[in-house]
């Protein structure tokens, strides 16, 4: 009998693990913390788990049966065939435990995972694969990752035979799993037990687990064991990612979690005076990365905060998702005044964001989830996305100085398209800026026009042959992540109109700018659609927010912020190859 199971490892530096000092009284505490939260009456005593060694390897076995549960098939099935049947099925689960001499590594059955789930290390498949890899000659068959810059939050990707790690553009992703052919070298130094020919390469995936993608008889499980403590004890690479999660829990859950409050907490000094503040402000981005563009395109926000018996309660609606980090800063403040850091603290942590479109209920999630940003610690970079801490690999910044000064000297736009300078001491908004283009011939200010939850971009500009979509935003700094997602999100919208024939999307924008008596330039609906049949370049147009008006592609030394630099790479890079060419422009401040 074969199977085919992913194994896990238990992180025993878990704070519910780390002061236990055999492996009986870890497996003890996993099973009964499950107990607990299943509602499971009674205690396990790890003194009756089945157990045998094998060679330097112990392996615990501890097997339940699941509750009983109707069948789908009854819902499927006509009520005539069902009628007097049971329906009731029984799973048989399991968790094999297997203690080396400093590991602990489990294989699950059945409907075991949520045992483990909260004690597993989380990187541990792709820790182990980061051992072996050798990018040359290893083959992708498929990954996922997940996105720091760009409008995708997520991302798979499928490859055609022969595609090497080496080609694979990994910058602004971190690795969530891989499908994957190993090299010959490294299926014959660790896995030849498991090859069937000479020349057969094992295939594996990797992710929270590690999986040889074959069947595999007890024996042959017990081999892979052996050879994952071998392989445990080489040193890791950094090639796959240039990002490096940061598993320290002490230091995530303490003291980087605790540095975010702070900012937050002194943040609320800015209340009522962003504008004037922005250089102190603290620097974020704020969506829901579950889905970005349902999170955009929502027209209702519901703040929620916990009442005294654990339920939720909406203290405020919003309609601009540009307001949701204020509001929730400013209730805080209404509860608790400026001096309770603690209470603020569990506040913060325990709101609620639901997102709306046309009244119905789209996604939601944590207040603190919404939070992506960056902050110095230990004189490096750190960020923060989705909840998740991550260090940039140090070579990797300086490449990242370059790439981005490549980008901004290679794809520039020509002065002609803005010649508005922006003096933040005159024009405060970026709305009052964009206004400045509303009456000059050319232009179309779409700023506020929003058409199926989508602002198409903040300034239409075009001549004879090109039209220009312009979007806008003061400063270099992380807030030009939000820009570059409005980028993408903006271009695949446009592109998916512009292959319909009446082109909906156009017509209801122009609807709005009629309404909203904004200058069309005299156009017609059918003039104003034409424009789209000319060449179409989107323009990420931004200024400098430093006290100095310095040009950033000379100067990248001076604008710090890492969030900034990768979202510009990324856009520039996705939208050449999947929508529009994309230039960028630097708006003069005089």
């Amino acid at each position: 009998m074969t199977q085919n199971p992913r194994i896990y490892r238990i992180d025993k530096s878990h704070r519910l693990l780390k002061k236990l000092l055999t492996c009986e009284l870890i497996i003890e505490k996993i099973i009964n913390t499950s107990f607990s939260k299943l509602g499971i009456k009674g205690t396990f005593n790890s003194a009756t788990l089945k157990r045998i060694s094998k060679e330097e390897i112990t392996y615990f076995l501890y097997v339940y049966d699941s509750d009983e549960t109707v069948s789908d098939w009854k819902e499927f099935l006509p009520p005539e065939l069902t009628k007097n049947e049971g329906f009731l099925q029984q799973k048989l689960s399991l968790v094999l435990f297997a203690e080396t001499e400093f590991d602990i590594f489990c294989i699950i059955g059945g409907n075991a995972f949520q045992i483990i789930l909260p004690f597993i290390d989380k990187s541990f498949g792709l820790n182990t694969y980061s051992r072996i890899i050798q990018p040359e000659f290893d083959e992708i068959a498929s990954i996922k990752s997940r996105g720091i810059t760009g409008s995708r939050a997520g991302l798979s990707e499928q490859f055609r035979d022969n595609y090497k790690i080496i080609d694979y553009i990994k910058f602004g992703k971190v690795t969530q799993e891989i499908h994957l052919k190993l090299s010959q070298e490294t299926s014959d130094l660790h896995f030849s037990f498991l090859k069937s020919k000479d020349n057969d390469r094992i295939q594996i995936y990797v992710s929270k687990a590690f999986k040889i993608k074959k069947n595999v008889e007890f024996n042959e499980l017990h081999q892979v064991i052996k050879e994952l403590v071998i392989i445990s004890e080489l040193a890791p690479s950094d090639y796959l990612d240039s990002y490096k999660e940061i598993t320290d829990r002490n230091l995530t859950e303490n003291i980087l979690h605790q540095e975010l409050i702070t900012h937050l907490f002194n943040d609320t000094e800015n209340l009522g005076r962003r504008i004037s503040n922005a250089h102190k402000s603290f620097q974020h981005d704020f969506c829901n990365p579950n889905n970005i563009e349902k999170f955009y395109e929502a027209d209702e926000f519901r703040l929620k905060e916990k009442t005294e018996n654990n339920g939720y309660t909406v203290f405020k609606t919003v309609y601009d998702r540009n307001e949701i980090y204020d509001a929730v800063l400013t209730r805080a403040v209404e509860r608790f005044g400026v001096n309770d850091r603690f209470n603020f603290m569990n506040f913060v942590r325990s709101v609620y964001i639901t997102c709306y479109q046309d009244g119905k209920h789209s996604i939601g999630s944590g207040f603190l989830f919404h939070i992506s940003t960056e902050f110095p610690y230990d004189g490096k970079p750190i960020f923060l996305v989705d909840t998740k801490w991550y260090r940039l690999q140090d070579s990797f910044v300086e490449d990242l100085k370059t790439n981005t000064t490549h980008v901004l000297k290679t794809y520039k736009a020509s002065k002609n398209i803005l010649s508005e300078p922006w003096d933040k001491n005159l024009i405060r908004r970026e709305g009052d800026y964009n206004l400045l283009y509303d009456s000059k011939p050319n232009y179309i200010v779409i700023d506020t026009i929003i058409a199926d939850g989508l602002e198409l971009c903040d300034i239409l500009y075009y001549d004879n042959n090109n039209i220009y979509l312009i979007h806008v935003k003061y400063g270099f700094q992380s807030k030009i992540r939000e820009l570059t997602n409005q980028i993408t999100i903006s271009a695949r919208r446009l592109r998916e109109t512009l292959g319909t024939k009446k082109k909906p999307l156009l017509e209801k924008i122009y609807n709005s700018l009629v309404a909203k008596k904004h200058n069309i330039d005299n156009l017609t609906l059918d003039e104003f659609k034409s424009l789209f049949e000319k060449r179409i370049t989107f323009v990420l147009a931004f200024s400098s927010h430093l006290t100095s008006d310095l040009i950033v592609e000379n100067n990248i030394e001076k604008y710090t912020s890492n969030i900034a630099r990768y979202s510009l790479i990324q856009c520039s890079s996705e939208m050449r190859a999947y929508y529009y060419d994309l230039l960028n422009y630097q708006i003069p401040r005089k």
